[in-house]
C-alpha cells in the first residue's frame, strides 16, 4: 500500500520482526541478496502473502506551500487500491486500481484512464505482494555499489522491471529495510523525476511498515504521516470504477 502514495502524489501533479541476515562484507551482496534481506526485516515471505485489507488514514503536509490535507487509502489483495486526498483550496483528488483498470481523478486535469507506462507503474503500486520482487514484475536486480542516501548508508540496488523500466531503491546496510527510492513517475504533466525517503518503521497488520514517507519532486517536500490503520476486509463496491471513468471507458 505505501508504494501507492508517491505514485498517487506525484501522477496528481501536486504536489517483533524475525532477525535479519547479517550479509558479507568482503564484497557488495547481489541484488537478490538485499531484496531477500529485506523481506525478512519486514517480517518475512509468509507475513507479506498472509497481508489482509487495510484502511489507512495519513496526514499530507506540502510545507513549502503552506498546504496540508487528509489522505484515506483501502487496500485489499492482491492488487485493488483506492486513495482520496483533500486539500483545502485544491479540491479533492481520487486515484484506484480495481485489478485491470487505473485511475485518476483531478480538479486540475479532470478524469483519466491511465495507460502505458503509468498503468504499469499503478498496477505495481497498488500490488500489495510487490515487496517479494516476483519474477513476473521484475527482470533483474542489481546491487550498482553502497552509497549514503539520505544521512543512511544504504545499498543501491538497480531495479528493471519486466516492461523495460529501470530505477533505482536503497536499503539500510545494518538493518537491511528500505530507506527510499529514486524513480522517474509518470503524470499528467509528463515523466517527473522523484525521490521518496520511507522511515519511522513500526509493525503493521503483522509486518514493518514506515509510517512516514517524503516524496521529494521538483525540490518540493510533500510529507505524509499515518494517523490510523486498520486491518479490514474491504469489499468490491470501493474499487468500483466512478461514472467518469466508466464514461472514458466506452469512447
Amino acid at each position: 500500500m505505501f508504494r501507492s502514495v508517491s505514485c498517487l502524489l506525484v501522477g496528481g501533479a501536486l504536489l517483533g520482526a524475525p532477525a535479519v541476515p547479517t550479509l558479507a562484507q568482503d564484497a557488495p551482496p547481489s541484488g537478490r541478496e538485499v531484496i531477500d534481506r529485506f523481506i525478512e526485516a519486514v517480517g518475512g515471505r509468509d507475513a507479506i502473502l498472509a497481508q489482509g485489507g487495510l484502511h489507512v488514514f495519513m496526514k499530507l503536509e506540502i510545507p513549502a506551500q503552506g498546504l496540508s490535507g487528509d489522505l484515506e487509502v483501502y487496500t485489499q489483495p492482491p492488487n485493488k487500491m483506492l486513495a482520496t486526498v483533500a486539500i483545502a483550496g485544491i479540491g479533492e483528488m481520487r486515484q484506484g486500481f480495481d485489478g485491470t483498470t487505473g485511475w485518476m481523478m483531478n480538479p486540475m486535469v479532470g478524469p483519466m484512464v491511465m495507460d502505458s507506462l503509468q498503468l504499469q507503474q499503478m498496477r505495481q503500486n497498488a500490488d500489495m505482494y510487490a515487496n517479494l520482487y516476483p519474477e513476473e514484475m521484475i527482470a533483474s536486480l542489481e546491487t550498482v555499489g553502497t552509497e549514503t542516501f539520505e544521512g543512511v548508508t544504504c545499498y543501491n540496488v538497480k531495479v528493471t522491471t519486466t516492461w523495460g523500466e529501470s530505477y533505482n531503491e536503497f536499503f539500510d546496510t545494518t538493518t537491511g529495510l528500505q530507506v527510499g527510492s529514486r524513480r522517474q513517475q509518470e503524470s499528467p504533466m509528463g515523466p517527473m523525476e522523484s525521490t521518496t525517503i520511507v522511515s519511522d518503521y513500526r509493525a503493521l497488520a503483522g509486518l514493518k511498515a514506515p509510517f512516514k514517507t517524503v516524496v521529494r519532486t521538483m525540490g518540493v517536500d510533500q510529507v505524509l504521516t499515518v494517523d490510523s490503520a486498520k486491518v479490514v476486509t474491504v469489499p468490491d463496491s470501493v474499487f468500483g470504477l466512478p461514472p467518469e471513468i466508466q464514461a472514458l471507458l466506452k469512447k
